[in-house]
């Protein structure tokens, strides 16, 4: 029985891809912090993240089916043998170690698959009419365009992913994601919760890049124009480089302009620096295969340091200087 629990549990972990979501519910979980300094609606602090997941895990099986149906995931597993894909599982955690689509291993069927996501849509669209009752008519337009950016990521006619957006549109949903959480339950423009959605896009938006660079072959045999073909393996991992140092440098406008509290977000930086050594390691065959994991932690643990650092800045200010 252990055993049979066990195993549903995979299967649902692996076809709904819930590790996956992490990134997305945390990016929420930012604009909710900040906004709670100025406001304590708890209620929707907890329910646009909410709301959040349940995006997150359309997004992640709708990616996958439309995958499916192109045979762009199927292409880059095709590449594997089995050695190297047991050496890859010893660089990853089993809990991210992507096993490969759900729809290609038959672990559903493509009518399954359409029936789960019709669930989930009428669950996040059930949780979101709280939000729009309590945030207005502006819930609606910011619905629409998290729909937008994170449907067409790989649905088809856009296909943004592989027409070479989709770096641009994970860095516009995850900013958007951070700073709209933060301006339903506090509509007012705020440049301090501005930076920190930005530094937010900015990461996860990475994430994505160094991830597409171990699938290189893969991409660029199916046509895609991503990252990583677009500038080439050696090209995408200097600007990465490069845009991790923007986002240090926003980091630390941070510092200047609102606190000494936002100096735990360069907490990330020795991992940064570590990832930057990876790509230098020419004699690696995982060369763009190590710095994924890495890449994760950063743009995770930047997200966790801004929740972190906002309720530091907020215990300094409430309870110790008054």
């Amino acid at each position: 029985m252990a055993y049979e629990v066990r195993t549903r549990w995979d299967l649902a972990r692996n076809v709904l891809r819930l590790y996956y979501t992490i990134p997305f519910v945390l990016a929420s979980v930012t604009g909710a912090a900040f906004a709670l300094t100025i406001t304590d609606d708890w209620l929707l602090a907890l329910l646009i993240p909410l709301d959040v997941f349940l995006l997150a895990l359309f997004v992640n099986l709708s990616n996958d089916y439309f995958d499916h149906r192109s045979g762009a995931d199927q292409k880059r597993f095709q590449t594997f043998d089995p050695a190297y894909e047991e050496e890859l599982k010893q660089i990853f955690n089993d809990k991210y170690y992507w096993m490969g689509n759900t729809f290609d291993k038959g672990e559903i069927t493509e009518r399954q698959g359409k029936a789960i996501l019709a669930v989930i849509a009428v669950a996040a669209a059930l949780i979101a009419l709280p939000i729009i009752y309590y945030g207005g008519w502006v819930v609606l337009v910011m619905g629409a365009v998290a729909f937008f950016l994170s449907y067409f990521y790989t649905a088809p006619p856009l296909n943004l992913g592989a027409r070479g957006f989709g770096e641009l549109d994970v860095f516009l949903s995850f900013a958007l994601m951070s700073y709209f959480t933060f301006y339903v339950i506090v509509p007012e423009l705020n440049w301090e919760m501005l930076i920190i959605a930005i530094t937010v896009g900015i990461a996860v938006m990475l994430m994505r890049a160094v991830d597409q660079m171990s699938g290189y072959d893969a991409h660029k045999a199916a046509g895609e124009k991503d990252f990583s073909v677009r500038f080439g393996q050696e090209g995408s991992a200097r600007i990465t480089v490069w845009l991790l140092g923007v986002m240090y440098v926003l980091c630390g406008a941070l510092v200047v302009l609102f606190g000494l509290h936002y100096l735990v977000l360069f907490l990330t930086l020795p991992v940064a620096v570590r990832m930057a050594k990876m790509f230098q390691a020419k004699g690696d065959k995982f060369r763009w295969v190590r710095p994924v994991p890495e890449m994760l932690k950063i743009a995770t643990g930047h997200e966790i340091l801004v929740v972190v650092a906002v309720a530091i800045g907020f215990a300094v200010e409430k309870y110790i200087t008054g």
